[in-house]
């Protein structure tokens, strides 16, 4: 499973009564609304309305050695859905 980072803004975190709380409470409006990129999503912690957004990190390592030709995905994660060529006419 892929390590998720909450980054609370420095407004958010002046509001926060626990950062910890408002962290799981993000955690889990992120979870419910499906993973994945999200604009925008609201919440509630302590009492206090948020709202988050997700964005895709992409990691870029480099690999001097063999690597597969082939894309590795969580055994889990959806196929894309490939897509068809168009007939020629």
């Amino acid at each position: 499973m892929a390590r998720i980072t909450i980054r609370l803004t420095p407004e958010a975190r002046r509001r926060a009564r626990g950062k910890d709380d408002v962290e799981r409470a993000a955690l889990a409006a992120f979870e419910a609304a499906g993973r994945g990129e999200i604009h925008f999503a609201p919440f509630t912690a302590a009492d206090n309305r948020y709202g988050l957004s997700s964005r895709m990190i992409l990691e870029v390592d480099w690999l001097p050695n063999r690597v597969p030709d082939r894309v590795l995905r969580d055994p889990g994660a959806p196929r894309p859905a490939m897509r068809r060529r168009p007939r020629p006419d």
